[in-house]
């Protein structure tokens, strides 16, 4: 079974002038989460969607689910302390009913991530099975300069941009290596990874990309909300 877990637990603070969580933000007719939801409701390679919300935006979730007629979301679950705390909560609650976690591949997105495509879910999805792990990716669309102090100024390097790449979501994984990962460090009492490809890292996997196009934003200012009305308007997705 192949599954996704999308993070939508925080707050956007980066998002200036807005009253609600960016994840909730309409663009188009629809919240910016639920664009997301969409993406992977439609691939006919996902068999459920655990979503990683706000508490206090459960319900109001649950009311757009059913207003857009969504049935692929089968767990919701609250955000936690930290993202790797949170994202471990919508891992676990699909864990808890795998009949097979050995065998079942999650796709973890972040909720304000809206143009994943079903071209590349296939080939995320794809990766996983033939090598263990997938990391999106893009190019770097500029030149990368090094400045190890800020109040200093001098730039130390200009490193050569054809080897560097950004990474970007969905990052896919087994299941169960990836709870394995997330008791690890629950262990350790470590909470600090940022997303699920450092954590793999860190515990001796692996990784492996799948490149993208640029389009695939992750939705966090406003400028990015104008951003998504052209992609949407342009159908360059």
């Amino acid at each position: 079974m192949n599954y996704a877990v999308l993070f939508a637990g925080g707050i956007g603070s980066r998002m200036t002038g807005s009253e609600i969580p960016k994840q909730f933000i309409e663009v188009a007719g629809k919240p910016i989460l639920i664009h997301t939801i969409l993406a992977f409701e439609k691939s006919e390679a996902i068999d459920g969607i655990s979503v990683i919300c706000l508490e206090s935006w459960i319900d109001r979730l649950k009311e757009y689910i059913d207003a857009f007629d969504i049935k692929k979301v089968k767990w919701i679950v609250p955000g936690a302390k930290t993202g790797q705390q949170s994202i471990y909560n919508g891992l676990k609650a699909v864990y808890d009913d795998s009949a097979d976690a050995s065998k079942d591949i999650v796709l973890v997105n972040d909720g304000v991530r809206p143009f994943v495509s079903e071209k590349l879910i296939d080939e995320c999805i794809r990766t996983v099975k033939e090598k263990g792990s997938c990391v999106t990716i893009c190019p770097v669309p500029e030149t990368i300069v090094e400045v190890p102090d800020l109040e200093d100024g001098r730039i130390t390097d200009i490193p050569d941009r054809s080897r560097w790449f950004l990474s970007k979501a969905p990052q896919g994984f087994f299941l169960n290596e990836l709870i394995e990962a997330h008791d690890k460090a629950m262990a350790e009492n470590r909470f600090d990874c940022t997303n699920s490809a450092e954590l793999m890292r860190r515990y001796g996997h692996s990784l492996y990309t799948v490149m993208d196009s640029p389009s695939n934003i992750k939705v966090t200012t406003p400028i990015d909300i104008a951003i998504m009305k052209v992609v949407i308007n342009e159908g360059l997705y």
